[in-house]
């Protein structure tokens, strides 16, 4: 019988290691997150805690250094920004290796002077390495070069929005193209272009070549006011009420969250546009001179961030509805479109927000990044004070239309992975047939039976749950007429 055993989980491991890598598992609603930092694990949420290196107080933006890989998330109310390595960042509730903005991982004060800030808000690193941060209280952004290799504390190397380091007033000297009031949301494009949504002045600021620029110099340009010496919004297609994220895209077009105004605005070949022009089209209104609040899948209530990955999908968090919607190939949207994919919710209808919180719940989502090496969306959810990891093919271009129905028998890789204690496991059947998916430990025996019986063509899902089981090393093992895979899964308690 031991031997029996001992060649099983040989041949496990064998069919472990040799088999093929799957695609990501297709983008699908409310997918439940694998990570989540600011907590250690995915239902805990404490409201009020002392701030360390491993705890959130607030998160709102994200970024992710395209040189390095490292994660820096803006920790507002504990006024400081994290950074996490690249290889930590994984580990549910793992300590950042570094702060901006406070001495050390302890402190939380208030300031402003090149080392300190107040509230910062929109992150982004641009292609070299440089980190910019919207200080929002302090009415200005700042640039830290070097960002993943700079210590603990390190100063800002310039500021924008204020002529000085050490000067916070709304619009020193008068409204004007190197003034800002509530900067939120910034964005550096691949031409260099760092873009400010301001929420209060009602605009978003574009400064080219923005890493040449010294301290205090102006923006080359505005969008959302008809000149630099205006902040008196509206509705239109050339006026917004509130600025909140904005991004690029790679084909120059920039999106907007018009806050207060319930809609994402698309500005076609942004950086040639006029000051003042008209965007293009409009998400979460049917037109542009209408903005209520809907919970529906054409329609958003305070969409904060907004974000389009290497495929086309624009991910907008609708904060007022404690979700993410998305939408495929949003360029071609027409004016309204409705969302194809939703996180947070079961549906399009819900806007749940459970206590204790769970891998799939959202409490306010903020500013999210798809990072498209990965194929991992990262998700600022503000009042539940963690930043969730959903692990997607979001950045790959799959074609979700066509895995409905797939042309193979295959078995993906278990989300969360490792878990604690449970875990969703996706397979997917080519035609109607009888399939077996059990679970073995290290010994080869049998210690649970997911599926057993006749299943429709398609893709399926399961979940295992791990609270009887000891922490270890377990195979499962998709069955099928001739057909049998195996991957590798972790319970980590």
């Amino acid at each position: 019988m031991k031997s029996t055993r001992l060649l099983f989980v040989v041949a496990v491991l064998l069919a472990a290691m040799s088999l093929p890598l799957y695609g990501q598992v297709p983008l699908m609603d409310n997918m439940p997150a694998s990570g989540v930092l600011g907590q250690t694990n995915f239902t805990t949420a404490p409201s009020a805690v002392s701030p360390t290196a491993s705890v959130l107080n607030t998160p709102k933006g994200i970024a992710i250094d395209p040189t390095t890989g490292k994660l820096f998330v803006a920790d507002y109310e504990n006024r400081r920004v994290l950074r996490w390595s690249s290889a930590s960042k994984m580990i549910n509730g793992s300590a950042a290796e570094a702060v901006l903005g406070q001495p050390d991982f302890v402190t939380a004060t208030a300031g402003t002077s090149s080392t300190k800030m107040a509230r910062p808000y929109g992150i982004c690193v641009d292609a070299a390495g440089r980190l910019w941060v919207s200080d929002l209280s302090n009415n200005r952004v700042l640039r830290f070069d070097n960002a993943s290799t700079i210590a603990s504390g390190s100063a800002a190397n310039r500021v924008l929005g204020q002529a000085d380091f050490t000067t916070a007033t709304v619009n020193t000297g008068g409204i004007s193209a190197a003034t800002m009031s509530a900067p939120l949301g910034v964005f550096v494009d691949g031409g260099g272009r760092l873009w400010v949504a301001e929420r209060d002045n009602k605009r978003v600021l574009r400064f080219d070549n923005a890493a040449a620029k010294s301290n205090g110099d102006p923006a080359d340009g505005v969008l959302g006011e008809p000149n630099f010496t205006t902040n008196a919004g509206g509705l239109s297609a050339s006026l917004i009420t509130r600025a909140y994220g904005v991004q690029v895209d790679a084909a120059g077009r920039l999106w907007v969250a018009d806050r207060d105004n319930n809609r994402v605005l698309r500005f076609d070949n942004a950086a040639t546009k006029a000051n003042g022009a008209a965007a293009d089209s409009v998400i979460g209104q049917l037109n542009f001179v209408t903005n209520a609040s809907a919970r529906t899948q054409s329609g958003i209530s305070g969409p904060r961030g907004v974000f389009v990955d290497g495929s086309g999908k624009l991910y907008v968090s609708d904060e007022g509805n404690n979700r993410i919607t998305i939408y495929n190939n949003a360029a071609a949207k027409a004016n309204g479109a409705k969302a194809d994919n939703v996180f947070g919710q079961e549906d399009f209808t819900s806007a749940l927000n459970p206590s204790p919180p769970t891998a799939s719940s959202l409490n306010y989502a903020e500013f999210m990044v798809v990072d498209n090496v990965n194929k991992d969306i990262w998700i600022a959810d503000e009042f539940n004070h963690r930043i969730l990891r959903i692990a997607t093919g979001a950045a790959t271009g799959v074609n979700e239309t066509a895995m409905l129905v797939p042309k193979d028998f295959s078995l993906d890789q278990n989300y969360p992975n490792p878990f604690n204690p449970s875990t969703t496991i996706r397979f997917h059947v080519p035609a109607t047939g009888t399939v077996t998916l059990a679970v073995f430990d290290m010994l080869g025996r049998e210690v649970a039976r997911l599926v057993d019986g006749v299943m429709q063509a398609g893709a399926h899902s399961v979940q295992m749950n791990g609270s009887g089981l000891s922490s270890g090393i377990y195979f499962y093992r998709l069955s099928g007429t001739n057909i049998v895979e195996v991957r590798k899964m972790i319970l980590m308690k």
